[in-house]
C-alpha cells in the first residue's frame, strides 16, 4: 500500500527518529564550576573581540565531559590580554592553567597562565630486528603512551609572562544590576560620602544563582561578595567567589 507523502513525515516525526548518533534524552553536561586547569592542551582562536580555546583532548570531573574539539570561551582578564599578544598566525597553539566556570550549563575558562606549544613529530616505526619470540619489556602501546604529543615552544617565548596577579575584593557589599545580557555589581556605600563603585561580572555559577535570587525578588537585595577583580583593555571585571544575602537591619539607608 502506497501513502501520501504527507502521512509518511507524520510517522517519521512522531516515532521519535533522530539523526545517526543522537538521542532525544541526551543532554550535555558542562565540567563543574572551579574545576582547575593544569595544563591543558588546545588552539585559540578569535571572533571580533571574543577569544576561544579548543582542547585536543577530552576532558572530564567525573561527571561533566568536554569531548575533544569542544570550543569554550575565554573570560576577560589580564592574562587574556597576554594570551591574545602571544597569539600569531604561525603559533595559536598554547597549553593553559586556570580554571572552569560554569553559567547556565555553560562552560568559560578564566585564565591564569600559559605556554606556547608545538607538535612533535613522531618517528617513522623502524622495522622490529628483535627476535620474533624475544618478550619486549614494555609493549608498543604504552610506548606510545608515553611519546608526548605536543611540547613547549620555547622558542615562540618572546618576552616572559608578568608575574603580577589579579586583585581580590573580600566582604563588600552592594546589589545585582542587569543591562540587557550583562551584569553589574554596584557597591553599596552604606551612607558613606563617597562615589558608588560600579564592576560587570564574569560568567559563573555564583552569578547564575545571584540573578536567580534576585528574580524572585521585586525589590533589590543587597549581597556581601567576594570575587577577583581583573583587567581587559582598560576596563575591570569581578569572577565571582562567594556570594550571600546581606542584611543591613534598616540602620543604613539604601
Amino acid at each position: 500500500m502506497k501513502y501520501p507523502a504527507a502521512v509518511i513525515l507524520v510517522l517519521f516525526f512522531s516515532t521519535g527518529i533522530t539523526a545517526v548518533g543522537q538521542s532525544p534524552q541526551q543532554k550535555q553536561i558542562a565540567l563543574r564550576d572551579g574545576f582547575v586547569i593544569d595544563g591543558l592542551d588546545g588552539k585559540v582562536s578569535s571572533h571580533g573581540d571574543n577569544w576561544y580555546f579548543a582542547v585536543f583532548e577530552p576532558l572530564t570531573d567525573g561527571q561533566g565531559v568536554l569531548a575533544a574539539g569542544t570550543t569554550v570561551q575565554i573570560l576577560p582578564s589580564s592574562m587574556l590580554v597576554k594570551l591574545a599578544d602571544a597569539v600569531s598566525a604561525k603559533n595559536k597553539n598554547f597549553r593553559i592553567w586556570g580554571k572552569f566556570t560554569k553559567y547556565r550549563n555553560k562552560n568559560f575558562i578564566y585564565l591564569s597562565y600559559f605556554l606556547p606549544i608545538t607538535e612533535v613529530n613522531q618517528p617513522a616505526a623502524e622495522p622490529d630486528s628483535a627476535d620474533a619470540n624475544e618478550e619486549k619489556i614494555i609493549p608498543d602501546d604504552v610506548l606510545a603512551l608515553l611519546r608526548p604529543k605536543r611540547m613547549v615552544n620555547l622558542a615562540e617565548l618572546k618576552k616572559p609572562l608578568s608575574t603580577e596577579s589579579d586583585g581580590i575584593i573580600a566582604d563588600r557589599t552592594g546589589f545585582l544590576r542587569q543591562e540587557g545580557n550583562d551584569f553589574y555589581f554596584d557597591f553599596d556605600a552604606l551612607g558613606r560620602n563617597i562615589d558608588s563603585l560600579q564592576m560587570p561580572l564574569l560568567n559563573c555559577e555564583a552569578l547564575e544563582v545571584m540573578a536567580k535570587q534576585q528574580s524572585l525578588s521585586t525589590i533589590p537585595m543587597r549581597f556581601k561578595i567576594s570575587a577577583i577583580v581583573t583587567g581587559y583593555k582598560g576596563k575591570n571585571y569581578m569572577l565571582l567567589q562567594r556570594a550571600t544575602r546581606a542584611y543591613n537591619h534598616g540602620n543604613f539607608a539604601r
